[in-house]
């Protein structure tokens, strides 16, 4: 039995000398101390063999993670345990970036919606219009008004269809209408007989363009501004102008009409200046007419001198040689555009009034002053006495 526990005390001190952890072994006096467990041997502190051998303490247990043992803090390097995973990074660990147009998209590819077919009514009634019999149909620029039989309460035909494009279907209930088909100013007009079983019909409008444009003299060029024209029906022996088809055309705008022959006045200014024309227009074609003026713009100005300031305040007249007027107006320098030939400029400027007689060639544009004062001729002196 002697033997059994001096063999275990043995034991147990070789342990704990090649053991990689601190062991922490209590005196006998109760305090804590590091150290080597005793050896056995003769001295007065020794144990004796009779007695019993004081136990070590218990081998502390690993820690529960596994990983790293305890710092030295006493000195040298930090220290881990061999195969200790290596520590983790001190940056916070952000999210991978998300983009946010790969939410919207569909997690699975879907075939691209098909637009649902045009219900065509075989009921319905197409309409187109030609220039001439042999043309192609009108694309676009048409406007088809469809009016009922039976007039209304006010005596008109009530409105009951109105669209605009190329060719039209219509879908109308049996019946009869009368039908405008309108091209700029070329229209027709005619009645239309619904049955309700669909049907197809062509409007030839025998129709043409007039596009005009204005020159003064020779070939001076016209501000656009100032140049209009007014299109009339008929000839000149025949049309008083006094119903234009239509009125203030801007040079290059093309007027679809109908056709035939028509009056055409350019107008050059506000006055006077002013050239007809009749123009044939033929179906299926674009008629360019250019007409010429014979015109000039002037400029009035009232002075004290020859090449002075203008006044202001003045009133303005320009007569003809028969005594018409052909412009009024109030102001320093008035502009008018007057036609070829002999006028007569009256000026009033505080009570007084002042003239002067000037011509106007075509294409001469220029300023006409008229002096407050006049140079006087010397009276002729008198004959002297016999």
């Amino acid at each position: 039995m002697l033997m059994t526990r001096g063999f275990a005390a043995c034991l147990a001190a070789a342990i704990l000398t090649i053991s990689p952890l601190v062991a922490v072994a209590q005196s006998s006096g109760g305090g804590p101390g590091p150290g080597p467990a005793p050896i056995l041997g003769a001295g007065s502190n020794a144990p004796q063999l009779n007695a019993d051998p004081v136990p070590p303490a218990d081998i502390p247990s690993a820690p529960a993670s596994g990983g790293l043992s305890a710092p030295n803090l006493t000195g040298g390097d930090l220290a881990t345990s061999p195969g200790a995973a290596d520590p983790l990074p001190l940056a916070p660990l952000l999210p991978t970036p998300i983009d946010p147009g790969a939410l919207l998209k569909p997690a699975f590819p879907t075939a691209p919606r098909q637009a649902a077919p045009l219900r065509v009514n075989p009921h319905a009634v197409e309409l187109q219009a030609k220039l001439t019999d042999d043309g192609a149909a009108i694309p676009s620029g048409m406007v088809w008004r469809i009016f009922s039989e039976k007039r209304g309460g006010d005596g008109h035909l009530p409105l009951v269809r109105e669209q605009r494009g190329g060719t039209v279907r219509l879908d109308l209930p049996p019946g009869n209408y009368i039908v405008n088909a309108a091209y700029g100013r070329a229209a027709m007009t005619r009645t239309l007989a619904v049955t309700g079983e669909g049907g197809h019909d062509t409007f030839v409008l025998n129709a043409g363009g007039l596009k005009l444009t204005a020159v003064n003299g020779k070939d001076l060029p016209i501000t656009p501004a100032l140049s209009k024209f007014d299109i009339y029906p008929g000839t000149d022996e025949t049309d008083q102008e006094t119903s234009p088809i239509v009125s203030d055309v801007d040079p290059d705008q093309m007027v679809r009409l109908t056709a035939g022959i028509y009056h055409v006045v350019s107008r050059y200014g506000d006055a006077n200046a002013a050239v007809r024309a009749d123009i044939k227009v033929d179906a299926g074609k674009l008629v360019e007419a250019t007409l010429f003026q014979k015109a000039a713009r002037i400029t009035l100005k009232l002075v004290a001198d020859s090449g002075g300031e203008a006044l202001a305040n003045t009133s303005w007249s320009v007569l003809t040689p028969g005594g018409d007027s052909v412009f009024d107006s109030v102001g320093a320098f008035p502009d008018v555009v007057l036609a070829i030939g002999d006028y007569t400029a009256v000026a009033k400027h505080d009570n007084q009034i002042h003239e002067r007689n000037f011509t106007v060639e075509a294409g001469r544009d220029r300023e006409v002053e008229v002096l407050t004062k006049e140079a006087e001729t010397p009276p002729a002196s008198a004959a002297p006495a016999p």
